[in-house]
């Protein structure tokens, strides 16, 4: 699930654009608005994916706080 992307991220694990691309790719249309975003290079676009994935899935809302701190592009 994207969600345990974000919350491995969140823990400390490694990230990797390109490696968080592949994987939201697989989650269908959510991963592919979320990889659109990334193929951007907009951090901002990136984060609203995320931000509205969690919404939309009734994710705890301050995980919204931490998407929108960390940079996705990079």
């Amino acid at each position: 699930m994207i969600i345990d992307l974000i919350l491995d991220r969140k823990d400390g694990i490694p990230y990797s654009s390109r490696e968080f691309y592949n994987n939201v790719m697989q989650y269908g249309k959510i991963g592919h608005d979320i990889a659109s975003a990334l193929d951007s290079g907009e951090n901002g676009d990136v984060q609203f994916e995320l931000a509205k994935y969690i919404k939309e899935n009734g994710y705890n809302l301050s995980l919204i706080e931490y998407v929108n701190s960390f940079g996705w592009t990079q």
